[in-house]
């Protein structure tokens, strides 16, 4: 079993949104033994997803189930094969881990914060993190 976590800052946005997108991309693609999970920076345990976010993903056919945002622990990276953070800067933070990067180095930029935007905001955010969904699973595919 492989481990992907998501890492953005708040837990309540970009990487919820990146978890529950990948799950239904490796679902749909037959993958079984990848497993998926987000966590944030400065993530309040607990906290739902943001109503914003909920709402992106509806649109997509998704649900949000009862998301609740986790801080990102030690134990977490360590039981991770892949950390993929949201910006540059998330990965800056982790510097010293030797399995994390970035959006930016799969897609060619950082996906961008939505935090406290118009639900159009948040569509654009789903549909950079879509594509960043799409890549990561033709890459684990391929190496099936």
């Amino acid at each position: 079993m492989k481990r992907i976590l998501f890492v953005c800052t708040g837990n309540t946005c970009r990487s919820p949104m990146a978890e529950i997108i990948l799950k239904s991309k490796l679902k749909e693609a037959g993958v079984k033994n990848v497993r998926v999970s987000s966590a944030g920076l400065m993530a309040e345990e607990g906290h739902k997803i943001s109503k914003n976010s909920a709402a992106a993903l509806k649109l997509m056919g998704l649900k949000s189930y009862s998301f609740k945002a986790k801080p990102l622990t030690e134990d977490m990276i360590e039981k991770s094969d892949l950390i993929i953070c949201m910006t540059e800067k998330h990965k800056e933070c982790l510097k010293g881990f030797n399995h994390v990067c970035s959006a930016k180095e799969i897609i060619g930029s950082d996906v961008s914060d939505p935090y406290g935007q118009d639900i159009k905001t948040y569509i654009e955010t789903s549909s950079q993190i879509e594509k960043l969904c799409d890549t990561i699973t033709e890459r684990i595919v391929k190496f099936l």
